[in-house]
């Protein structure tokens, strides 16, 4: 932070950025005595199936402070008044064991369709918590914000992540595609929302059977491939031989291409957003359970990169 007082510029250091995981499992197994322990917790999974479908987390370990997260599918808003789904949350919310929150974040990719019952969902449930409220940006809700809206919360996390088809074969990396962000980087000068950012800390194989994806493997780095592959482009590799690998069976030919984030990909990924994003206060890794891979002290040193 600087200011010019009488022609001289005058630099006050900036508070350090924090950061923080994701916990995205169905179960919260997380022990007591670990450092940078999770705080934005993904508790309720809603989805709409031929009615309400609420999926829960399980606590098999004590927390005292979170942020619960709530995941909810764009479909509900097409099948579901907000008052409806209002009270359905807040419900869960109040069965939750014994954890103590001052903030709600909302996720869920919201379209021109569902807009309007979101973002009444979102001001009826900071009106019954009186709590802080936040919710998930994507990538386009920004360059598009005057069609999309502005959700109306206390500030947004942009998802920089997930941001191209992982059903298109032609797809070069699911997960992060600087190339591809580059094309949204525009309207964050005047975006009306203060934004923090979530990084992606994981990996997945993308299965292509007769040149159409067919599934996924999460957690699959290309280091675990064995000899039964062979690189044919960047990330993309045949399978030689039909085997058995992470439990899925594979077929002779089948193609397997590899999403993965390196410490590399996240620096320059912070270096193009200092050309256009304001200094967050906070960035969020996904997920909690990848940051060994990584390692605190390389993900901490990430934070220092920006000015």
């Amino acid at each position: 932070m600087a200011f010019a007082y009488l022609g001289f510029k005058i630099s006050f250091p900036s508070s350090p950025i924090s950061y923080n995981f994701y916990h995205w499992k169905q179960r919260y197994s997380v022990e007591s005595n670990e450092t940078n322990s999770p705080q934005y917790i993904k508790v309720l999974d809603i989805s709409y199936e031929q009615g309400l479908k609420v999926f829960k987390t399980i606590f098999r370990t004590k927390i005292k402070e979170i942020t619960p997260v709530i995941y909810l599918s764009n479909s509900l808003f097409l099948n579901t008044r907000a008052s409806t789904l209002l009270k359905k949350v807040l419900k869960n919310l109040d069965e939750l064991p014994l954890i103590e929150y001052h903030e709600i974040q909302v996720d869920c990719d919201w379209t021109g369709k569902t807009q309007k019952r979101y973002f009444e969902f979102l001001k009826l449930l900071k009106k019954e918590t009186d709590k802080k409220i936040s919710a998930t940006i994507r990538l386009h809700q920004v360059k598009y914000y005057k069609k999309t809206g502005v959700p109306p919360v206390d500030y947004g996390v942009l998802m920089y992540y997930n941001m191209s088809d992982f059903r298109d074969r032609e797809t070069k990396n699911y997960i992060l595609d600087l190339d591809i962000a580059k094309r949204y980087h525009y309207n964050f000068d005047t975006y009306p929302l203060a934004l923090n950012l979530a990084l992606p800390l994981y990996s997945q194989a993308t299965i292509i059977r007769f040149s159409k994806v067919i599934g996924f493997m999460e957690g699959v780095r290309v280091k675990e491939l064995n000899n039964n592959f062979r690189q044919i482009e960047d990330n993309l590799y045949e399978v030689t031989k039909t085997h058995y690998f992470k439990k899925k069976l594979l077929y002779e030919e089948d193609e397997i291409r590899i999403d993965e984030v390196s410490l590399e990909d996240l620096r320059k990924t912070i270096e193009s957003l200092q050309q256009v994003m304001k200094r967050p206060k906070e960035i969020i890794f996904y997920r909690w359970g990848n940051r060994e891979f990584y390692g605190d002290k390389k993900l901490n040193g990430l934070l220092q990169l920006w000015d």
